[in-house]
């Protein structure tokens, strides 16, 4: 099988990988627990593009302040679409992070980590390094949760769980 054949026939699992994140995040209040012991918080920043699972049909991009709680959100996902990329902002401890994932190779894209706080060149370098590899651990241990979660006997429950929280999600503004 080529790269090419490997990455379509698995495509789907970035893309509910960015659904179970978004749901695990609204409804533990942005909190997730990692395996390595630490708390986090996860929202959907500021940009939500969603699309049929097939390609058939309407791209969704919603852009502005939250997206995740428009109408428009809540009607693509009970028509059926699937998050295709996410803003997220990630948060461990006074530390931020924002940056796109694409859900269909997990590429991440336009990082915004925080604020290197050395003055001294070397070490302001060694410290962006160090963020960097932060977040790539941060984004392994999320992953890792998702595919223990996808794996187990659990999944079916957690499908409930979302199909109950898309139902939920209100398609009017108030």
């Amino acid at each position: 099988m080529s790269r090419l054949e490997a990455i379509e026939q698995t495509r789907f699992l970035g893309r509910e990988f960015l659904l179970w994140l978004w749901h695990v995040s609204e409804s533990q209040n942005g909190i997730i627990p990692l395996p390595e012991g630490e708390d986090i918080e996860v929202f959907v920043d500021d940009r939500i593009v969603l699309e049929p699972p097939y390609g058939q049909g309407n791209r969704h991009l919603l852009s502005g302040l939250d997206p995740s709680t428009a109408p428009e959100t809540a009607f693509a996902l009970q028509m059926n679409n699937m998050p295709t990329e996410m803003k997220l902002k990630v948060i461990r401890g006074s530390q931020a992070w924002a940056f796109s994932l694409r859900g269909d190779d997990l590429l991440l894209r336009s990082l915004r980590i925080p604020e290197v706080l050395s003055q001294h060149e070397d070490d302001h370098l060694y410290e962006r390094i160090y963020l960097l590899e932060q977040m790539e651990s941060i984004l392994e241990q999320l992953w890792r949760l998702f595919l223990e979660r996808r794996l187990s006997v659990l999944w079916e429950d957690t499908c409930q769980s979302i199909r109950t929280w898309i139902a939920t999600k209100s398609t009017v503004s108030n």
